[in-house]
């Protein structure tokens, strides 16, 4: 199955060479422009606040060339530096609407983190005298987004209507694209307080948009339900109505606002759901049954649901959601005992639908999850074993808990450790200093945060610190958390002897653990200390004919479970994050690992050495926002804060727009979304990543 019109990949990815060079289309030109837009990026990633890198971006926005303009302003939008206002906002006035989009959002980026006030003044100014569709979106979508005081929130809602000032048939597509955005952007942050009812009814008004653009239509049907769902504005007519909806992803929308609807009707609407041709509109519909009552006719949908599917993500939520008794309590056992029974000790690729059917038998039936809980015990799969161990912990078996704690992979003793220390039926301190000996990230900083307030104080110090020190050895950036959940043992339990081992790591290469230590060393010395950090070489940027080839490069991700995603790179929108995924495909990076994380109607996420969050290449990468929404089908940057990108990837199931201008978008899933990606699990790996270049 191809996904279609979520970008317009072979528009998007031309643009890098052959629209930036098309005024010469001699390869000399065509190489400078190419080594031009490489130095805008190089610029970029340093995130200059003064000096040579910033001089140069501010030239550059002023370049001839449309493409290396809208480069250029990109950069400094995302510096988030309030100061570049003035700097971006003279390119509203730019002849090429392109470029005038791209200044609108770098303007409601550079204030993103602070007082959007002076751009709200900006746009003020500036939106009268556009008559231009696609950058009136951009204006609508920003106002949204912007954080602003009370008055000039009311001023800028006011503003956003204002441009839907039409016959809701007669806003262009993208205007009534970027009003839904920036009306959810608004109701999202305020949890609907800011939703005036003029806003709440542009919204029900495009419940019903249509255009000749279905798809951009389709978004703006979707957003829209959402956002009254923000407001608490969702009435049993709009969920009847939205459920109609020829678009899947509107109808999804409506099957996750179920649990808003009153019980009357809440049984009907489910049902319909729960009945819907597509896989993700009833995905969501079972996922929503767990905020129903336990009655016979829940219980009843989830059998029947069992019975009549083997597909797997509908199989895990039904059973999952079985994790509390319905009226016939023993043929709910039975349901479950099914199912826990289909387990076998190999690492087969159908494990998840009896690990969550044996959690969900330790919830009903204790004794019947201990008798089943061997076989789980003993399988070769770790996430099998994680699972064993949230049953374990369920049924309160300590000594189980205990042998998982020294299980080979770091995520069972994670969750072991975890389960143990909320037990809180004996101390476990000397366990966790055991932890510390690992070096999975995820592990350590679980085991030190576990710690607080260890009353073997001195000997956890020590063990903290010493893990630190073997941790920081590797120079590995995506070490931070776990490195500073140790630092917080040492200054907790540590004391001033330890100052000669910290002292070195002011030096440190992460700047935010020097500042750490230095805070460390300053409570304990009662002198000022300060951090000079010594920063880590980046990734190297590709050349020019390096860029050329990953213009036109796709990964190809064949899964274990049979089938092929295949991701389009887009380097013409976050060249430092496509150029490491394709890099690294081609390295062999990816083969073997896993997607770690299933959310249905949410994300897939994957590509962690170890199947964590906390697990990736390092160093870290800067953070390269866009005007690109998070539409379903296109691939993100997992991050854990600003400018933490690790490799990780996740796939947007759905239109996550609460991902943007946060989450980095690099690549876009051309092939395989509804027959590959929609059907992977957690757990599923990738046998192998495999590159192709195109002409």
């Amino acid at each position: 199955m191809t996904l279609t019109g979520h970008i317009s990949v072979k528009a998007t990815i031309s643009a890098l060479i052959l629209c930036i060079a098309c005024s010469a289309p001699d390869s000399g030109r065509k190489n400078r422009a190419a080594e031009g837009y490489l130095k805008i990026i190089a610029a970029e990633i340093n995130r200059p606040t003064t000096g040579v890198d910033l001089e140069f971006l501010i030239e550059a926005t002023n370049y001839r060339d449309v493409f290396l303009r809208k480069s250029a302003i990109r950069a400094l939008g995302r510096l988030e530096n309030p100061a570049l206002i003035n700097d971006l906002a003279h390119h509203l006035d730019d002849l090429r609407a392109e470029v005038r989009m791209e200044a609108v959002n770098a303007l409601a980026q550079a204030v993103h983190r602070s007082d959007g006030a002076p751009v709200l003044e900006v746009f003020s100014a500036k939106i009268g005298s556009e008559n231009n569709e696609k950058v009136l979106g951009a204006f609508a979508r920003s106002l949204g987004r912007l954080r602003l005081g009370d008055e000039d929130q009311g001023s800028a809602l006011e503003l956003l209507l204002s441009l839907g000032n039409l016959n809701p048939v007669q806003i262009p597509p993208k205007l009534a694209e970027g009003l839904a955005l920036g009306l959810e952007a608004l109701a999202r942050r305020s949890g609907g307080e800011l939703l005036s009812e003029r806003a709440k009814g542009q919204l029900v008004s495009m419940l019903r948009y249509r255009s000749a653009d279905e798809q951009t239509a389709a978004r703006v049907r979707g957003i829209a339900l959402l956002t009254l769902r923000h407001g608490q504005a969702i009435t049993e007519r709009y969920i009847d109505e939205s459920l109609r909806d020829p678009d899947p992803d509107t109808r999804r929308v409506a099957a996750a606002s179920l649990a808003l609807m009153p019980p009357a009707v809440r049984t009907e609407f489910t049902r319909r759901a729960i009945g819907d041709e597509s896989l993700r509109v009833s995905v969501e519909a079972i996922g929503q049954l767990a905020n129903h009552p336990n009655d016979i006719l829940k219980c009843q949908w989830l059998n029947n649901a069992l019975e009549d599917t083997d597909i797997r993500p509908i199989r895990a939520l039904a059973l999952e959601a079985l994790g509390e008794p319905c009226p016939d309590v023993s043929a709910q056992q039975q349901i479950l005992m099914d199912a826990v029974s289909e387990i076998g000790v190999t690492n087969s690729t159908e494990w998840l639908a009896p690990a969550r059917a044996l959690v969900s038998l330790a919830s009903i039936a204790p004794e019947l999850a201990e008798a089943a809980l061997p076989q789980f015990l003993a399988h070769e799969n770790a996430f099998v074993r994680g699972y064993a161990a949230t049953a374990a912990g369920l049924i309160r078996q300590t000594v189980t808990l205990r042998t998982l704690a020294q299980d080979p992979a770091p995520n069972v003793r994670t969750t072991a450790i975890q389960l143990l220390a909320a037990q809180d039926s004996e101390p476990i301190d000397e366990l966790l200093i055991n932890q510390l000996t690992a070096d999975d990230p995820q592990l350590l900083m679980t085991a030190a945060r576990l710690l607080e307030n260890s009353l073997l104080g001195p000997q956890a110090a020590l063990a903290a610190l010493l893990a630190f020190e073997r941790v920081s050895a590797s120079k590995r950036e995506t070490s931070r958390d776990a490195r500073r959940a140790l630092l917080e043992r040492v200054d907790e339990l540590g004391d001033a002897t330890m100052t000669s081992r910290l002292e070195p790591f002011l030096r440190d290469f992460d700047p935010q653990v020097a500042r750490d230590v230095a805070s460390i060393l300053e409570r304990w010395s009662g002198q000022s200390r300060q951090p000079n950090p010594e920063i880590l070489p980046g990734s190297a940027l590709p050349n020019a004919a390096e860029l050329d080839e990953l213009m036109h490069s796709e990964v190809v991700l064949h899964m274990q479970t049979g089938g092929e995603i295949v991701i389009q790179a887009l380097p013409d929108v976050a060249l430092t994050n496509a150029h490491r995924f394709v890099r690294l495909a081609n390295d062999g990076y990816f083969d073997g690992l896993t997607f770690h994380r299933w959310e249905p109607g949410f994300v897939i996420q994957g590509g962690s050495p170890g199947a964590n969050e906390y697990s990736g290449d390092g160093p870290y990468t800067r953070d390269e926002v866009d005007l690109q929404p998070h539409w379903r089908g296109t691939v993100g940057l997992s991050t854990r804060g600003h400018d933490t990108g690790d490799a990780q990837i996740f796939i947007n199931l759905a239109d996550n727009v609460r991902l943007n201008h946060d989450y980095t978008i690099f690549g876009v899933v051309v092939d395989g979304m509804e027959d590959v990606v929609d059907l992977v699990v957690e757990g599923d790996v990738i046998i192998r990543a495999e590159v192709r270049v195109g002409t």
